[in-house]
């Protein structure tokens, strides 16, 4: 009988770790996936010089894409005068069965 119980409580274990690992490698791949759409659009507003339709363009798609806010600020440089941007993604990173949502964000610049 003991062996049982104990054969019992060895499988919730391991189960609940399956799941828990599931939810972890389901983050990860959200964060990678959040990364991919950073990295596309960088080169997207590199490719059309940044121009302001495109801007709008890849906001209103970050918030179809189910992302926080798409934050692109255009800027010059004081020395050369080229023009260059700074893109933050700003996504959730959540893990449901812990009942865990963190703010995370993503930050490179376009030149």
């Amino acid at each position: 009988m003991k062996g049982a119980i104990e054969t019992m409580i060895g499988i919730l274990v391991l189960t609940f770790m399956a799941v828990l690992g599931t939810s972890y490698i389901t983050a990860s791949l959200n964060t990678q996936r959040a990364q991919n759409y950073h990295a596309s659009v960088v080169q997207e507003l590199e490719n059309s010089d940044f121009a302001d339709s495109v801007i709008a363009e890849e906001q209103a798609k970050a918030l179809e894409n189910n992302y926080n806010e798409l934050k692109i600020e255009k800027k010059t440089s004081d020395s050369t005068g080229e023009s260059y941007a700074k893109v933050t993604l700003d996504y959730n990173y959540s893990i449901p069965i812990l009942n865990m949502v963190m703010d995370h964000e993503i930050v490179g610049y376009a030149r």
